[in-house]
């Protein structure tokens, strides 16, 4: 392959592998690289057998497709790994001719689970997009009444000039503006209104600073921040917002004396919302408490749907939507008895 060639490799999310015709590697693509935790330098030259080893039906498929000229697709193959890792791949082995003799062979593999993986965060990202707004349609619905009644409420009052029974005037009224304000965040606006170059760490210590401050008991929050993260195009007030959520659903969720870690890492290569980055920040924010309820941990970041007995159902729904106006996506695990979401934005 020219050297343009081994360029145009570098910018595939899959791992690609390049053998001559005696199945030795003459090159292997960054993502290659990382699913097999080894660079390029120290793989060159390596025959297929010393890469494949314990993967004899793959290994078979690139001698066929090198002897016989003829592109072969297998999915699901398990493949080891270093680091007593298995995964399972589909993949793809072309032959490269020059007239009937096969001179290189490529050997594409895509993850599996990451496909799975990435088709899952679209679903998300869809659903609670359709979620929000036929939402929406059903608030301006409620708002229209509901505007009726408040104002019938207020005549009512003024009738009554006075009386003892003003006092349920009032409670209507009060009731009414509170639906109204919570009609109003569901319709809240999610596009970008300033966009600019923000500094990740000072975004959660502000955040962060607001939450210590609210809390009524003892908690500990642990900060492990990557001090190398770039500054992202992003609008630093939708974030604290989202931070903001997320931080007291945390601290919410855990007892008095729990603890919460908030770590930042760059990651590479990362698909979110449909779309193939080559660095994002990643923020975890992880507490031990007991976690989302297993009945609607599949659905907490639609609109009113809580697990704790006064919540509103709209903090998770608001902060997702806040990340996605940013480009990015907030995830939900429960890892080792301890919750963490984490919120991806890309670098742009």
């Amino acid at each position: 392959m020219t050297t343009v060639s081994y360029r145009l490799l570098d910018t595939l999310y899959t791992a690609v592998l390049v053998f001559n015709d005696s199945l030795q590697l003459t090159d292997i693509n960054n993502a290659g690289e990382t699913l097999f935790l080894i660079s390029r330098a120290r793989m060159f030259g390596y025959n297929a057998a010393e890469i494949f080893t314990g993967s004899n039906y793959l290994l078979e498929n690139i001698e066929r497709t090198r002897d016989t000229g003829q592109l072969r697709m297998e999915w699901g193959i398990e493949l080891d790994l270093p680091a007593a890792r298995t995964v399972c791949v589909d993949c793809i082995v072309t032959p490269v001719m020059d007239a009937e003799r096969c001179l290189e062979v490529v050997v594409e593999l895509v993850n599996v689970n990451s496909r799975i993986h990435t088709l899952s965060e679209s679903n998300i990202s869809y659903l609670h997009d359709a979620a929000r707004k036929s939402l929406s349609g059903i608030a301006h619905e409620i708002k229209n009444p509901l505007g009726g009644l408040r104002g019938a409420a207020q005549l009512l009052e003024r009738e009554l000039n006075g009386s003892g029974l003003a006092e349920y005037t009032r409670i209507i009224i009060n009731e009414a503006d509170r639906l109204r304000n919570l009609v109003d965040r569901m319709l809240a606006p999610v596009t970008r209104n300033s966009v600019n170059r923000v500094n990740i760490h000072q975004v959660l210590e502000h955040t962060l600073g607001i939450v210590e401050a609210e809390s009524e008991f003892n908690i500990e929050i642990r900060r492990d921040y990557d001090p190398s993260l770039p500054t992202l195009r992003a609008d630093g007030e939708q974030l604290i917002q989202a931070f903001l959520n997320v931080s007291r659903n945390a601290v919410q969720a855990i007892e008095e004396n729990g603890r919460i870690l908030v770590r930042t890492r760059i990651k590479r290569r990362c698909t979110i919302q449909r779309k193939h980055h080559k660095l994002a920040v990643e923020i975890d924010v992880i507490d031990d408490g007991p976690g989302v309820p297993a009945d609607i941990e599949e659905h907490i970041f639609y609109p009113m749907v809580t697990g704790r007995v006064g919540g509103s159902g709209l903090g998770l729904s608001i902060s997702q939507s806040l990340i996605q106006s940013n480009n990015g996506l907030i995830k939900y695990q429960r890892l080792d008895d301890e919750t963490c979401f984490r919120i991806l934005l890309p670098v742009e």
